[in-house]
């Protein structure tokens, strides 16, 4: 089926080749802010006849550059961006134009002393992405990156700061464009908020992007100051419960050079509660296993991040930058067991106090060079980048019982020294081929090592002792060398882009003290893209793609040793694991006028060797999870999304899907065969009160889900926020609420031969926060998105 896409896109390729079209000429420019001389992207540029027909229209590209293709004539020009005033024009086109610098300025207006400003879209709809704007979302306001995310429609992170877009786990973020050792490690924590411009979903990324993630890509993209003096915001947090933070952010510019920076301080409390019950058929009867938790959870965390730009000429940029991130994870829970059997009689009572202890340390070096060349079109960029972290976790278990006897049962104690080094180097280049083509290619290389050196002890009389053979230092080397080539072309009403990306993995697993062999893994694989599109007219457009990309597994994956929290379970990796496949077909269509946006869109995922979990329980009733392959996994999945803008200043948003998923495969002899459906949606209002009040509220609901072992119940939440400017808006004080009512409950459990689990946690209350942001510098503004890999 792939290749049939491929084929039939060269073919259309062809044909539109070797049509005759009446003579055309350019129309090239930049829209640019009238007041700071930056470029905007995703303005409209609309090209009308002489009876105020339209002709054509076209969007900027992320440097404010557009280019139209027009056939001879006079024509009048309309150029508008979301906030600011539109300007028109009449040109008369005999041979191909350059207009320059197009400078739209912001649309303000006073009233009676008060300025009004045009709201902007929190969330815009595009056909290969949506572009989620943070600096008009209130709830995340005063928080990081993970607030930003978890309000982005459709995309979850856990408590634990794991992803998932549309219900799926396996996606890609990116930081610019760029991986980051933040996002593979659920540490986003370490963004601020205030630091994010805009947040991009893409579903179906091409062969430009690394091939990693099955569920897609979130590119999180990092705000930049490139102003002609100096400029910067301090802000500051407070919350309930305690919730601290303090961010600040600089830029100093003077002729050639630009100075960049910001810092954070975060000190936060969480408070957990959850409950569970366990009826296990072991071989001497019916045990049935309750347990209540209580947990109190700090973190402590600190940001920095310093760089520079250097412009040797007006076409040349290269940048370096340096950035830390410091965490103290200290959680402290107690959880009681009570074991019963199946009348009800009492066999014993736990209470377990649980002590863990996690400081980690994350850097990052980067060095970049931008070029345009001399070709009109053409231009390279070259990325260094050197990641490295470490991690120590300690875990101290004390279990006391109180029935049937008064004394400590046991007492546990684990550590895990994790330590990872990556290094990145990429190169992407870009040129102008015909009137509307493009060819894209580059190289990408990057070499990564991670080390765990793991050790669980139980206390026995007066010393501690080597728990179940716990102990192992493991290596992991992972080298992946890529290369890729793209085309794309517009013509009239069609577009077409396919792309050929290869990647060559190799890896390598080494046990100190393990006895199995030395895992060694090569292998070398090709992922096709292919994208062809329609514009219907200028409001409905429409496309179908294709693309193929790599799951690898994480490191939590495949360390053999998953810590101890539970004492009745016990959590595996598997260092044999394999790379899963997927190979998506998605449909899209979207419709656009002023007030309205709807983009629905249809789409089949097959999962070639897709992670799942063995569960298995001993005959004392210890339950062990360790991560497998299995044959296939196929989703289908249907779904819509939408904006509307009923009056000025305000706007809804909505999306909502519903899937498919089946499972088919085998694990030792058991069959793991399972299907079931699910629903998912989300809802948003953003608007503007009396006195110049911004109003926010989201309603979210994610459907359940139901494997062969385990399931997850449905959840749902309130999140909602109110904010202010002053001052010039130069201050700004926003108020958010997350979680309001408490009604987000994490609820699931398992189903086996030998027992059944569930499980209910409110991993984090009612929290609420205030922030208070001031924007100081002789030359303040909002920061535009820093130039990223797209």
């Amino acid at each position: 089926m792939k290749y049939f896409f491929v084929l039939l896109a060269l073919a259309f390729a062809n044909c539109l080749s070797a049509t005759a079209l009446p003579a055309k000429v350019d129309l090239t420019g930049r829209i640019i802010d009238g007041d700071y001389n930056l470029p905007l992207e995703f303005a409209t540029i609309s090209a009308f006849d002489h009876e105020s027909n339209l002709i054509t229209g076209e969007s900027t590209d992320s440097t404010g550059n557009f280019i139209i293709n027009l056939p001879k004539g006079q024509y009048k020009l309309k150029f508008e961006f979301i906030g600011y005033t539109p300007v028109d024009t009449i040109v008369q086109l005999n041979q191909n134009l350059n207009l320059g610098d197009i400078k739209l300025f912001n649309q303000a207006i006073e009233l009676e002393g008060a300025t009004v400003t045009a709201e902007r879209s929190r969330l815009t709809l595009k056909l290969d992405k949506q572009i989620f704007d943070v600096g008009a979302d209130i709830v995340s306001q005063g928080g990081t990156a993970n607030e930003v995310l978890d309000n982005v429609p459709m995309v979850n992170v856990s408590p634990e700061g794991v992803v998932t877009l549309r219900g799926r786990s396996s996606v890609k973020v990116l930081i610019n464009g760029k991986p980051s050792a933040l996002a593979d490690n659920n540490a986003l924590q370490g963004i601020p908020a205030s630091n994010i411009a805009k947040v991009e979903i893409m579903t179906n990324p091409s062969a430009r992007y690394e091939a990693e993630g099955n569920a897609g890509i979130i590119n999180v993209i990092l705000k930049d100051q490139d102003v002609k003096n100096w400029g910067g915001q301090v802000s500051a947090s407070v919350g309930i419960p305690t919730d601290y933070r303090l961010n600040a952010n600089f830029s100093k510019t003077e002729k050639k050079w630009t100075f960049f920076g910001n810092a954070g301080l975060r000190y936060s409390d969480y408070f957990s509660t959850g409950e569970a019950t366990r009826i296990s058929q072991l071989p001497n009867g019916t045990q049935v296993l309750n347990e209540n938790l209580t947990q109190e959870r700090n973190d402590q965390a600190g940001n920095a991040f310093v760089g520079l730009d250097f412009r040797p000429t007006e076409k040349t940029t290269l940048s370096t930058s340096y950035s830390l991130y410091h965490q103290i994870n200290d959680d402290l829970s107690n959880v009681n067991y009570t074991y019963t059997d199946g009348l009800d009689n009492l066999e014993r009572d736990w209470l377990q106090s649980y002590d863990y202890l996690e400081p980690e340390t994350y850097h990052q070096i980067e060095v970049t060079l931008a070029q345009d060349l001399a070709k009109e079109g053409s231009k390279f960029f070259v990325l260094f980048q050197n990641d490295f972290w470490n991690n120590n976790e300690e875990e101290l278990t004390i279990v006391t019982e109180s029935f049937p006897s008064n004394s400590e049962a046991f007492q546990l104690r684990t550590r895990d020294f994790e330590s990872s080094n990556d290094y990145l180097l990429q190169g992407d280049y870009e040129q102008r081929l015909g009137e509307k083509g493009k060819l894209e290619m580059g190289l990408r290389g990057e070499m990564r090592i991670i080390s765990s050196d793991y050790l669980a002890e139980q206390k026995l009389v007066d010393d501690f002792k080597v728990y179940r053979g716990l102990e192992n230092q493991v290596d992991y080397y992972e080298r992946i060398a890529a290369a890729y080539a793209q085309y794309s072309v517009e013509k009239d009403k069609w577009g077409l882009q396919m792309g050929l990306r290869s990647e060559y993995t190799n890896v390598r697993v080494e046990e100190t003290k393990g006895e199995r062999a030395d895992i060694v893994k090569s292998y070398n694989w090709v992922f096709p893209s292919a994208t062809l599109s329609y514009k219907f007219s200028e409001n409905v457009n429409a496309s179908i793609g294709y693309s193929k990309r790599i799951q690898r597994p994480g490191f939590w994956q495949l360390n053999p040793f998953g810590g101890i929290e539970n004492p009745n379970e016990l959590q595996f990796g598997n260092p044999d694991l394999d790379p899963s496949y997927r190979d998506l077909y998605e449909v899209k269509m979207l419709f656009k006028n002023d007030k309205l946006t709807v983009a629905p869109f249809f789409s089949a995922h097959y999962i070639d060797g897709f992670y799942d979990t063995q569960v298995i329980q001993d005959s004392t009733g210890l339950v062990t999870y360790f991560p497998i392959n299995l044959e296939q996994e196929r989703i289908l999945q249907a779904g819509l999304s939408l904006t509307v803008t009923p009056v000025d200043g305000w706007q809804f948003t909505a999306e909502a899907s519903a899937s498919e998923f089946t499972q088919t495969g085998f694990y030792e002899g058991v069959d793991y065969g399972n299907s079931f459906q699910t629903f998912s949606g989300e809802i948003g209002v953003r608007g503007k009160l009396p006195k110049d009040i911004r109003i926010q509220s989201t309603f979210f609901y994610y459907g359940g889900q139901r494997y062969l072992q385990s399931f997850q119940e449905p959840f749902f939440g309130i999140n909602g926020g109110l904010s202010r400017k002053f001052l010039s808006d130069r201050l700004q004080v926003s108020l958010n609420v997350r979680n309001l009512f408490e009604l987000y409950v994490y609820k699931g459990g398992a189903t086996l031969p030998t027992f059944t689990n569930s499980y209910a946690r409110r991993w984090i209350g009612q929290r609420v926060g205030l922030t208070v942001a001031w924007d100081i510098g002789a030359d303040v503004r909002v920061r535009r998105a820093r130039r990223a890999i797209r």
